[in-house]
C-alpha cells in the first residue's frame, strides 16, 4: 500500500473511532458510571478506562482474525450484545442507588475498580465496533497494517470519550454550583438513560 493511501486509510480509522464513541450505548455506559462524580479527573478516568477496555477487545479480535487466521465465532457478538444490555441495566440501577444514597462515584470506583474497563471490553466485542473496525481491513493481506488500523480506530474512541468526559464533568460542576435542582435532574436522566436503553436492548 502506497504511503498516501496508507495515511488516508489509517486516518479513516481514527475518524470512524471518533464517530463510533458517540453510539448511544457508549454514552449511556460512561454517563451512568460517572453519575455522582463531580471532578473532571474522575469523569476523564471513567472515559479513558472504558476506552482502553474497548480498544483491548478490538485488538484481541483483530489478532484472532489476522494473526491466527481464524474467523470470528458467530455467537460471540450476540452474547456480548446481550451482556451489554444487562450491564447497562445494572449501571442504571447502581447510578440511582448512588443518587439516593448521595454516594460519590469514586466510592463505587474503589469497590469496582475494574468496572469501566470490563464494560468497555464488552462494548468493544459487541455490536458495530468489530464491524466498523474490521470490515475495512478484511481485504488487507498484511496483518500489521490491520492491527495499526485498529490502534488508530481505538485512539479515535479514546480521544472522543476523553473529550466527552471532560465536557460532561465541567458542565456538571457548573450546574452543581448554580442550579442544584437541574444538576440532580441531569444525574437522574443519565441513570434512567442507561437503565431504559439496557431494557430496550434486552427485549428488543
Amino acid at each position: 500500500m502506497e504511503t498516501a493511501a496508507l495515511t488516508s486509510f489509517l486516518f479513516m480509522g481514527l475518524a470512524l473511532g471518533l464517530v463510533h464513541a458517540f453510539d448511544p450505548d457508549h454514552i449511556a455506559a460512561v454517563g451512568g458510571l460517572s453519575v455522582g462524580e463531580h471532578s473532571q479527573q474522575g469523569c476523564l478516568r471513567f472515559g479513558v478506562q472504558w476506552s482502553l477496555g474497548h480498544g483491548s477487545a478490538l485488538l484481541l479480535i483483530a489478532s484472532f482474525v489476522f494473526l491466527a487466521g481464524n474467523s470470528i465465532p458467530e455467537q460471540l457478538s450476540v452474547i456480548a450484545e446481550r451482556s451489554v444490555a444487562v450491564v447497562l441495566i445494572v449501571i442504571g440501577l447502581l447510578a440511582f442507588w448512588r443518587i439516593l444514597r448521595s454516594e460519590p462515584a469514586q466510592h463505587y470506583q474503589k469497590k469496582h475498580r475494574f468496572g469501566a474497563p470490563l464494560v468497555g471490553l464488552l462494548h468493544g466485542t459487541a455490536g458495530s465496533a468489530p464491524l466498523l473496525a474490521l470490515i475495512p481491513i478484511s481485504q488487507i493481506t498484511q496483518p500489521i497494517i490491520g492491527l495499526v488500523y485498529v490502534l488508530f480506530f481505538s485512539a479515535g474512541v479514546i480521544l472522543a470519550m476523553t473529550t466527552l468526559g471532560g465536557v460532561f464533568a465541567h458542565s456538571m460542576r457548573m450546574l452543581q454550583r448554580s442550579h442544584q435542582s437541574f444538576h440532580a435532574l441531569i444525574q437522574g436522566f443519565m441513570a434512567a438513560f442507561s437503565l431504559l436503553l439496557g431494557l430496550y436492548l434486552a427485549f428488543a
